[in-house]
């Protein structure tokens, strides 16, 4: 073989080697395919947080949370003074006032009579011009269409008195009825036999035909 063959035969192999590295550093630096489930290749780049438009006001601050307990509406209450009749806790029934309760009991028993009349039409025109008192208790009952008298009782030795009967609750009354019944009960004596004097009381008194 002369020189001039394996000198070209050299050059070949030396091209072809050439070849086989050129195409082994372009397999290397090709891009590989993600795995499938990689979440940090598949999940697409979050967006940037959302800016406010031009000109827009500033986002309050959350209000202040409302603190736990029980609210007063309205003014504050007044004790009422201590020697007024407000002052005085009313009874439901004549028999929770001790042992004048019986004794009152029996005596508007016997007054029904007259304050039945107090119903009668004309007997309400005779006393419409007549003026009648009302409570001045801060928390009045409610009124639910019944006439409710407020009697105001205060005790003697052996005895009892009603002072008055403010109206508490005037239903469907008119002031012709109330001031006749008003009349009928104020100062009415009761005998109640071992009562101390000096005690005061207010029993709530359904007015009735």
């Amino acid at each position: 073989m002369t020189t001039s063959k394996l000198v070209a035969w050299a050059a070949g192999g030396i091209l072809l080697l050439g070849a086989v590295a050129l195409v082994a550093v372009w397999i290397g630096s090709g891009s590989v395919a993600p795995r499938r489930g990689d979440a940090a290749s598949d999940a697409p780049p979050a967006p940037p947080p959302a800016l406010p438009p031009p000109g827009a006001p500033a986002p309050s601050a959350p209000p202040p949370p409302v603190p736990q307990g029980t609210v007063e509406l309205g003014p504050p209450r007044v004790e009422p003074p201590p020697d007024s009749w407000e002052a005085v806790p009313p009874a439901a029934r004549a028999s929770s006032m001790g042992d004048v309760g019986p004794a009152l009991g029996r005596a508007l028993n016997e007054l029904q009579p007259r304050l039945s009349a107090c119903f009668d039409e004309d007997t309400q025109a005779r006393h419409g011009t007549t003026p009648i008192t009302a409570t001045q208790d801060q928390a009045p009952m409610d009124d639910h269409g019944t006439t409710v008298l407020m009697l105001e009782v205060e005790t003697q030795p052996g005895s009892a008195r009603i002072v008055d009967a403010p109206v508490e609750t005037r239903g469907r009354a008119s002031d012709g009825l109330i001031a006749c019944a008003q009349r009928v009960l104020r100062g009415q004596r009761v005998v109640a036999p071992g009562v101390e004097g000096g005690r005061r009381y207010r029993l709530l008194h359904t007015l009735l035909p």
